[in-house]
């Protein structure tokens, strides 16, 4: 019975690692600076960059608009290989989902102005 139990307590443990892995794996595929295009928004939030990293076991998230304001994510998850997030813009929540398509990645950004398509592409660094 002991060992029953040692081995189920086994195989939890490897199955919830295994969990942490794959979470781990899918959010190093965002981490770095990406230039992101949402043309459907107004200026100077159509183009910017977007810095994403992972401190202390969390992800952060830093929206760089053209015009150089800045603002940082809340909410930020990955699941089902998807990256979720959502910044305030001028007082109003915009929830952000992306997902990676080679080495571009594509969305949606839901504000209160409607849904926009979002492109982001990693910078490559010097």
């Amino acid at each position: 019975m002991k060992n029953l139990s040692a081995l189920l307590l086994l195989l939890f443990a490897v199955t919830l690692f295994n969990q942490e892995v794959k979470a781990f794996e899918i959010l190093s595929k965002y981490e770095g600076t990406w230039a992101y295009e949402c043309y459907d928004a107004p200026y100077p939030y159509h183009e910017g960059t977007v810095l994403i990293a992972n401190k202390d076991k969390a992800t952060t998230v830093k929206v760089t608009f053209k015009n150089g304001q800045s603002v940082w994510g809340k909410n930020v998850n990955v699941k089902d290989g998807n990256l979720s997030f959502e910044v305030y813009v001028e007082g109003n929540m915009v929830k952000t989902v992306l997902e990676q398509k080679g080495e571009k990645v594509i969305g949606k950004a839901n504000s209160p102005e409607g849904v926009m398509d979002v492109v982001i592409k990693k910078k490559v660094e010097k």
